[in-house]
């Protein structure tokens, strides 16, 4: 079952993006993301929502424990409000598959 994890913190955008961009760089191949879309919340300023998408959990617990991901957590301010909502994938549309 796919599962995505919504990530949600305060910070700047560029700082997130270069922050996500030094992790893929790091773990490489290793990586056990599928795709992440970065965000910004139109309503919260300085909110940055990132959706990261995994094959299943296992992966995404894999991917938790890389080297990569447990430095890059390590690194991370301590003042930035981080949460996590970790949700799988029950039903998916794709509108060009229900376009005739």
């Amino acid at each position: 079952m796919k599962f995505i994890q919504v990530v949600e913190q305060s910070g700047d955008m560029e700082e997130v993006r270069v922050e996500i961009e030094d992790h893929f760089h790091s773990a490489g191949d290793d990586t056990k993301v599928k795709k992440l879309i970065l965000c910004a919340d139109r309503d919260a300023p300085g909110k940055v929502v990132s959706i990261v998408e995994f094959e299943s959990w296992d992966p995404a617990t894999d991917n938790s424990e890389l080297d990569a991901t447990q430095e890059g957590a390590a690194e991370a301010p301590a003042t930035t409000d981080v949460s996590f909502r970790n949700l799988d994938v029950h039903y998916e549309w794709i509108r060009w598959l229900l376009t005739p």
